[in-house]
């Protein structure tokens, strides 16, 4: 069974609305957002160039 984490609900919840494009800026502490994306391979995430 895998970890429930606040990231992993996250991303579910967006992708389950249909959600397939993110775009942010990634840094330590995002890395628990970003890192479930890879778990769907139709999602993406676009890094910005700043803010």
């Amino acid at each position: 069974m895998q970890n429930m984490t606040g990231g992993k609900t996250l991303i579910d919840s967006l992708y389950n609305e249909g959600v397939r494009v993110i775009f942010g800026l990634p840094g330590v502490q995002m890395y628990h957002a970003v890192i479930p994306v890879l778990d769907y391979p139709d999602m993406k995430f676009i890094t910005t160039r700043h803010e």
